[in-house]
């Protein structure tokens, strides 16, 4: 009888999982793993004597690249119990955390994403993007605590963090705004990669503007990519995203930029939703969608142009949501029932957000499902991924580099 995976790392040996179903593929699939990495992908009836080996028959059973989580929220994550209710808007919720964070030690937040990494883990997720608020408040233990937990789980899932303002960019005394900025400056030099932003002209007093400019010079500084909460109102003047593609491009910064949320991108004309989304696409900026918000931004008119969309879980038991079990299969659910993309084609691209779009989003360099990729790999109980979406299938095993660190079923490879 199947056992539970330990989770202690085996010897990876050559082997082979094969009669597997492909996202997107018609047929019976057989992928051979040697070492870390992919060997071949090829059709199970081409499957010749050289390939025989260990192995394990998938029964048609999905096998998928892990999912990429792109838009998290480790450092504040599962703290609901220290918060008394839900926020009744940004300003209460960025309020609550901030006195929760108050309490935060390396430990607490240490402690804290180690769950909620393993928690995504059992899911298929195989690499997370966390935002992490480095401001007064918190000051850096957050930052501290997420990067001990990155170094603890980093043979099993590929953690980056980005220096997130949550307080605001600029100093403005009298309103909420708590000069975050020279805490996310600092954090460059700490090692952080990826410089945050939360560019809202509908919260902050200061120049939305003036904090993109701020931003894309320290990325240019440190050579960092950029990933901004943006325009996160139901309001149509709130947005400030044709500025940012305008400044992607005249930095060249195309390919290094990501956008969560953009939500008044639904509320400004069609007119000029189709002339940002066009703008979007020509600078390569990534957009990512987190269903859990539930108003939406345009996500199958950015499909539909060429936009690199992907989708996220956000946050995870805080002020912000308080519910949640760090599981992209059910954001996308969520996504697909919101836009109405029900359809086993539409299902399939909406899968994307998850894997490969998201993974384009990280600039993860080895991730795919193709010879010489990493062995970042889930088995689902489903055999086509309508079906994996619709019935919110078991995640049988999950592997990171070619070692098995998750799931019920422990491949026996005969």
């Amino acid at each position: 009888m199947p056992q539970p995976h330990t989770g202690v790392p085996e010897r990876v040996e050559p082997w082979f999982i094969s009669n597997a179903s492909l996202p997107g593929t018609a047929g019976r699939w057989r992928i051979g793993i040697a070492g870390h990495c992919i060997a071949s992908v090829v059709p199970q009836d081409d499957a010749g004597a050289a390939d025989l080996g260990r192995s394990w028959d998938a029964g048609g059973r999905l096998v998928s690249p892990g999912f990429v989580d792109p838009h998290v929220h480790l450092d504040k994550c599962l703290t609901t119990a220290r918060s008394p209710g839900t926020a009744p808007n940004l300003d209460a919720a960025i309020r609550a955390v901030r006195a929760i964070k108050a309490g935060f030690s390396v430990a607490d937040v240490a402690e804290r994403g180690r769950r909620a990494l393993r928690m995504g883990l059992q899911q298929g997720t195989i690499a997370v993007r966390s935002n992490c608020e480095v401001d007064r408040s918190a000051g850096f233990r957050a930052l501290e605590g997420l990067q001990q937990a990155s170094r603890e789980m980093a043979s099993q899932v590929d953690v980056q963090l980005i220096a997130f303002p949550q307080e605001g960019w600029f100093d403005t005394p009298g309103t909420i705004e708590d000069g975050a900025g020279t805490f996310v400056a600092e954090s460059l030099s700490r090692g952080v990669k990826v410089v945050g932003g939360n560019v809202n002209a509908g919260l902050w007093p200061s120049s939305a503007e003036a904090q993109v400019d701020a931003t894309f010079e320290l990325a240019a500084a440190h050579d960092c990519a950029i990933d901004y909460h943006l325009d996160n109102a139901d309001v149509a003047h709130v947005f400030t995203l044709p500025y940012v593609a305008d400044k992607t491009i005249a930095q060249g910064w195309q390919g290094r930029v990501a956008v969560s949320h953009i939500a008044s991108l639904a509320q400004v004309s069609d007119a000029a939703a189709a002339q940002a989304i066009d703008k979007v696409r020509d600078a390569d900026i990534s957009v990512c969608v987190l269903p859990t918000r539930i108003r939406l931004t345009r996500v199958v008119e950015l499909l539909e142009a060429g936009v690199n969309v992907a989708c996220g879980t956000d946050n995870l038991r805080d002020p912000f949501v308080r519910f949640g079990d760090a599981d992209p299969l059910k954001a996308l659910l969520l996504l697909a029932q919101l836009t109405f993309e029900l359809s086993d084609t539409s299902l399939e691209r909406l899968w994307t957000t998850a894997t490969t779009r998201a993974a384009r989003m990280l600039r993860l360099p080895d991730y795919g499902l193709a010879p010489d990729c990493a062995a970042d790999l889930m088995v689902i109980d489903a055999y086509s991924v309508p079906q994996a979406i619709r019935e919110q299938s078991t995640r049988l095993a999950v592997f990171k580099a070619g070692i098995q660190v998750a799931g019920p079923l422990h491949l026996h490879r005969d």
